[in-house]
Order: C-alpha cells, then structure tokens, then sequence
C-alpha cells in the first residue's frame, strides 16, 4: 500500500484545487522557505483526523482555511483528500484505491468521507489502525520529532514500536472489548436491579389479583341479592298500582260530578259579575261627576279670590302710573324745550361744517399740486444724483491720469 496523491482545496495557502501526485520513487518534497511544504505536511495530518488546532499551527480549527490576500478574496471552505493504493488485502475493505476526505467550514462545521460517503473520524481510525498511517503515528515526522522520539522514556517509544509491529489495532480492539465488557456488567446489574423490582411488583400484583377475585365472588353474590330484592318490590310495586288504578277510577267519577256543580257555579258567577259591572259602571259615573262639581266649586273660589287680589295690584298700579303721568309730562316740555336748543345748534353746526368743507377742498387742491411739485422736484434730483456720480466718475478719471 502506499500513498497515489493529495488533493487540496482552501487549505492555508492552497487557495486553488492543487493536485500531488506521488509516483512510485518520490521519496520527498523539496523547495524553498514559504513554499508550503509544511502545509502539505498539516493537509496530510488534517485529513487523518487531526483535531487540535495548536499542532496545524492555527488558534482554532477555521483557521486552516484560506483567509484571502489584498487581490483574492477569502474562500468559505477548506477540503483535502488522500488517496491511498494497493489497499485490498491490507486494509478492511474491498477496494484496491481508497480516498479519504475532509471538509470544514467557517461557521465551523465538518465532515469526513471516505471514498466520498460521509463517515466519522472513528471509522478512518478503524480502518488504518495497525498501518502505521495517522496524525500521530510513525509515517509523519516532523521536524523535532525524532530528537525527542530518541531522548523519550522507553514507554513513549513502546507506542511506535507497537504501532510498527501492528498491534495497536487489537489493543484498541481490546480496549474497545473491554470497555463493552465494562458496559455490559452495568447493564446486567442495572437488569438485576429490574427484575428484582419486578419480582416486588409481581408479588404485590399477584395479592391484588387475589383480591380481585374474592372481589368478584362477592360482587356476583351482591348482583343476585339485589335481583331478588328488585323482584321482591316489582311485586309490591303492582299490588300497589292495582290499589291505585281502583282509587283513580273512583276519583275520576267524583271528578265528574265536581265538574258539573262547577259549570252551574260558573254560571251563577257570570251573572252576578255582569250585573256587579253594571253597578260599579254607574257608581264610577256618580262619582266622576261629583268630582268634576268639587273641581269647578275650588275653580272657582280660587278664581275669586285671584280677582279680589289682582283688583288690589290694579288699583295701586292705577295711582302709581298717574303720578308717572305727570311727571313725564313735566320732562316731555322739558326734552321740547332742549330739542328746540339743539335745533338751533345744529343749524349754526351745519352752516360752519359747510364753510370747512369748502376750506378743505381748497387744502386738497393746494395738495394735489404739491404733490405734483414735489414729484417734479423727486426726478430732478435723480437726474442731478446721476450727474453727480457721473462727475465722480470724471474727477476719479482725471486724478488717475494727473497721478
């Protein structure tokens, strides 16, 4: 088995899908410092399950992917696939070629795939267990890693010695055995603590069945006490409604009876209500009519003495607008004698009031050519401004040439 070639796509530097192809003989990558040697390194560690972020020399697991330059943007996703051949016969699978794949995404979201059919990091771990092929296995040396592979205690080195003799597989398998083993007692004591309540509950059913059946004997000895008591007063309940059908056919006769000395009852009582209609008719007229009497008798007195109090007010209103009369006499002469004045004041007003109306014509006329005047005398000094600037303008010019 060895490895055919390495696609990457996003990771760190490889903004572009770079395809390495491994030919029989390639024993090594060279170039210079920057080139991306090392993360090719990281790319094969990543995509055999590599998780911590520190060992690809990142703060966290988005930092592999490409982050963009000043003329490229950065990308969203970072993917590498590792394609191994001659797999059949070494690995636990069928196929001769197997890839595996890794993504991951910036909102940090991952995937595995193995021969592009998602998986978990356990099962590539299953399948190149015992290889010798892993993020921390033998086939990836770093720089420093031999240094302190060699100066490690003899149990560090144990695991790569074991790892090259093929046994980690069945120690994980072991493990993994001992581990199910391990879960497999929890179970057994979790299923006896089960059966053990079960049995508990079975012993406490099995007295409530007990129960239930004496229950059932008892109920079914009720239910045939109660029949024969039911029969028992069915049988008086009809010797008792015999009695009281004989009592109702008796009764319905005196029914009948009853109803016909009621009818003539009846009868008399339609009578005696229409003749007690009558009368109260003719009582209620009498006594609407000595009402209407007793009505019209305190009319009248009231009407009486309203007169007698009303004569009253008349007469002191009588004596009251007489001395009023003369006294408005006495000021009608009066008023004649101021209007007779004002007459005369007014004549001599309205004599004046057309001497100033003819005085103030005089005054509009004098104003109106005022006006005129002074509209003349506006444009005049105008055209005299104007000159004067013109003159300004003149004397500037004439004291420039003279300077």
């Amino acid at each position: 088995m060895r490895l055919k070639s390495l696609d990457i796509h996003g990771f760190k530097s490889f903004a572009d899908k770079t395809k390495l192809e491994f030919h029989e003989g390639v024993t090594g990558i060279v170039g210079p410092n920057g080139c991306g040697k090392s993360n090719i390194v990281d790319a094969m560690r990543w995509v055999l399950g590599e998780t911590s972020a520190k060992a690809l020399r990142g703060g966290e697991m988005a930092d592999v992917i490409f982050n963009g330059t000043d003329r490229r943007a950065p990308l969203g996703m970072a993917e590498v696939s590792l394609t191994l051949t001659g797999c059949s016969g070494v690995l636990e699978t069928d196929y001769d070629e197997v890839a595996i794949g890794r993504r991951v995404y910036r909102d940090g979201k991952g995937e595995y795939l193995i021969n592009k059919q998602p998986c978990r990091l356990k099962d590539i771990q299953n399948l190149l267990m015992g290889t010798g092929i892993g993020r921390s296995s033998y086939s990836i040396m770093e720089q420093g890693k031999i240094d302190m592979l060699l100066s490690s205690k003899p149990e560090d080195r144990r695991m790569v010695f074991e790892e090259a003799a093929g046994i980690t597989k069945y120690k994980s398998q072991k493990k993994e055995a001992l581990r199910k083993l391990d879960y497999t007692e929890a179970n057994l004591v979790r299923i006896r603590d089960v059966i053990a309540e079960n049995e508990r509950q079975i012993r406490s059913l099995s007295r409530q069945a007990s129960k239930a059946k004496r229950f059932q004997g008892l109920f079914s000895d009720v239910k045939t006490l109660e029949l024969h008591l039911h029969h028992k007063q069915w049988r008086e309940f009809r010797a008792e409604k015999s009695e009281l059908s004989t009592s109702i056919k008796n009764l319905v006769i005196e029914q009948d009876g009853l109803e016909e000395s009621i009818e003539q009852r009846q009868a008399e009582m339609a009578a005696a209500r229409v003749e007690y209609q009558e009368i109260e008719a003719k009582l209620s007229d009498l006594q609407s009519g000595i009402a209407q009497l007793e009505n019209e008798i305190s009319t009248a007195r009231n009407r009486v003495a309203f007169n007698e109090e009303r004569a009253g007010e008349l007469q002191q209103l009588i004596d009251k607008n007489s001395a009023a009369l003369t006294e408005t006499e006495e000021k009608r002469t009066r008023q004649q004698e101021s209007i007779n004045r004002s007459e005369e004041i007014l004549n001599a007003a309205n004599e004046e009031l057309a001497a100033r109306e003819e005085t103030v014509v005089e005054a509009e006329k004098a104003c109106q050519e005022s006006r005129v005047q002074r509209e003349s005398l506006s444009e005049r000094l105008a055209e005299l401004e104007v000159e004067r600037s013109n003159a300004k303008s003149r004397l500037a010019t004439i004291e420039a040439t003279l300077s």
